[in-house]
């Protein structure tokens, strides 16, 4: 079932104490996280009042331009049953503003979760040619070079990677000028940016307190504890299955994998594919899955039955495209997501529609009109 609405007004009208499982990728807050911001934040939030940012966050989004309040996380921690745990994901820079929201809403943080991932590009200003372009000097060109598919669209000339150490990239159709720094200064500081590569994404676990033992706790409500039986490492996820490595809190991607050279160690689970992100979207509207962040459903499959017991419910009160319910129905368990776009509820509702095999059906259409154009889908690395 997917929600159209604000996620805390929705939330209120949900029975207390009736969902077993939160798994959420939430707005990050990539906005103005300065000094300041945070200092204002924190005083609002510990003198019990809702923190108003401004500006924007990713991709120039309002809805990013902070991370949830613990307003919306205390009607999330009204309707998990004692014991449930949830699964957030976070931003590598605002992992540490996320974890006080939570802790302020009530829940306990029981760990940190990572998974381990290489992308192409980093997002990274190229402080050489920042320099040079400051100064009115033009770069030197010292070659060029053909992108094709997802290179092509990330050459746009500000620098998210470079084709050789020292070397910037600039966009040209698809044939690029490789450029070198001219100025002394741009020399001196060729090949310094401003930014790493962003490879992991922190996820952090949380559990709503128990009430008596934790055994008391999963006996009356089901919650309370880690389904480790059916995430083993190596097994065949069959409940009770104890064949397998313990599954650890890293999991990573096909590239840190062969890194790694160790294939049975950790949960492995690469990016979302197009084809995996727009399954199901043949007869939708736009026939793309517009949303920015989509995770992979393998990925949100494990997490869903790491921490929901059978027959539960997982809720995502940040639904987006419906990965997290897609995953959570291939499971064999129930879903609840709310979702304010109603462009991402359509995306959603059909995704769902096609992973759970037609057992959840879109919503009668409203007279809504989209507001969220193709042309706004960027890939969040």
């Amino acid at each position: 079932m997917i929600i159209h609405g604000d996620s805390i007004e929705k939330l209120r009208e949900l029975e207390p104490n009736s969902i077993e499982a939160l798994v959420t990728d939430p707005p990050y807050g990539l906005g103005d996280t300065s000094p300041k911001a945070v200092a204002e934040c924190l005083n609002a939030w510990l003198s019990g009042s809702t923190h108003n940012a401004k500006g924007s966050g990713f991709m120039g989004k309002a809805w990013d331009k902070w991370v949830p309040d613990p307003a919306l996380w205390r009607e999330v921690y009204r309707v998990l049953r004692p014991g449930a745990h949830g699964l957030v994901f976070s931003g590598s820079r605002t992992e540490d503003l996320m974890s006080i929201s939570l802790r302020l809403s009530g829940f306990e943080v029981r760990d940190r979760l990572v998974w381990l991932y290489s992308p192409r590009f980093p997002k990274s200003l190229e402080i050489g040619k920042a320099i040079d372009d400051s100064l009115g000097v033009e770069r030197q060109i010292i070659g060029k070079q053909k992108l094709g598919g997802s290179a092509r669209k990330r050459a746009d000339g500000k620098s998210h990677g470079c084709a050789q150490a020292g070397q910037n990239v600039e966009r040209s159709q698809t044939i690029i000028n490789i450029t070198a720094a001219t100025s002394d200064r741009a020399i001196l500081f060729d090949d310094w940016h401003t930014n790493l590569k962003p490879s992991y994404e922190p996820i952090i676990l949380i559990r709503k307190p128990l009430i008596g033992t934790v055994a008391d706790n999963v006996i009356k409500h089901s919650t309370g504890a880690l389904n480790v039986g059916s995430c083993r490492i190596g097994s065949d996820y069959k409940y009770n299955h104890r064949i397998g490595r313990h599954p650890s809190n890293v999991m990573i991607d096909h590239s840190v994998r062969k890194l790694l050279k160790n294939k049975s160690r950790f949960y492995y689970c690469d990016k979302a594919s197009t084809a995996e992100r727009e399954a199901g979207l043949e007869s939708n509207e736009q026939r793309k899955n517009i949303h920015p962040t989509v995770k992979p459903i393998d990925l949100m499959r494990y997490l869903c039955r790491l921490i929901t017991p059978p027959a539960g419910t997982v809720l995502d009160p940040f639904a987006g495209s419906g990965t997290t319910l897609c995953a959570a129905a291939l499971e064999g368990f129930n879903v609840l997501g709310v979702e304010r776009e109603l462009e991402y509820v359509r995306i959603a509702e059909a995704r769902l529609a096609h992973w759970s095999g037609g057992a959840y059906e879109p919503s009668t259409p409203t007279d809504t009109k989209p507001t969220i154009k193709a042309g706004d889908q960027l890939s969040l690395f």
